[in-house]
């Protein structure tokens, strides 16, 4: 089989209101870090776009993720039957290349260290340490 035909792009829609807000940069930054996915990036608030590869994890694995992390995925009858269309392709998928079916995660994903730090220099950088000795710091 062809390498590029491993590589799957979908979307994966959310619905209803998150205490985050826009579920979409969250999911982002969260699921970059699962082994198989290549990239994730915010489509728009509601919609997220995935690239992975089929023979380290599945989209299902992947939803699951997300719904252990508390996202809101959307559940509407037509993402279903998207969804239920995609899991039984990728599922012979990986029965003709010779893997046995995702093991679906029972707790959340819990990135490593390294992973955590850089994420947070990402979303908050260093802070700039303050001198005391600067005039104009009463005026702030």
């Amino acid at each position: 089989m062809d390498h590029s035909t491993l590589i799957k792009q979908r979307e994966i829609r959310f619905r209803g209101p998150h205490h985050h807000g826009d579920q979409s940069s969250g999911a982002s930054a969260f699921i970059c870090h699962l082994p198989g996915v290549i990239k994730a990036e915010r489509l728009d608030a509601w919609c997220l776009g995935v690239h992975y590869d089929v023979q380290k994890i599945c989209l299902r694995v992947i939803l699951r993720h997300l719904q252990l992390a508390g996202f809101h995925l959307d559940a509407s009858l037509l993402v279903k039957l998207k969804l239920a269309l995609i899991e039984y392709a990728e599922q012979n998928e990986r029965e003709l290349l010779g893997l046995e079916s995702c093991p679906m995660p029972t707790r959340p994903y819990r990135p490593s260290a390294e992973h955590l730090t850089a994420q947070q220099h990402k979303i908050r950088p260093p802070a700039i340490p303050e001198r005391s000795d600067d005039p104009w710091r009463h005026y702030l």
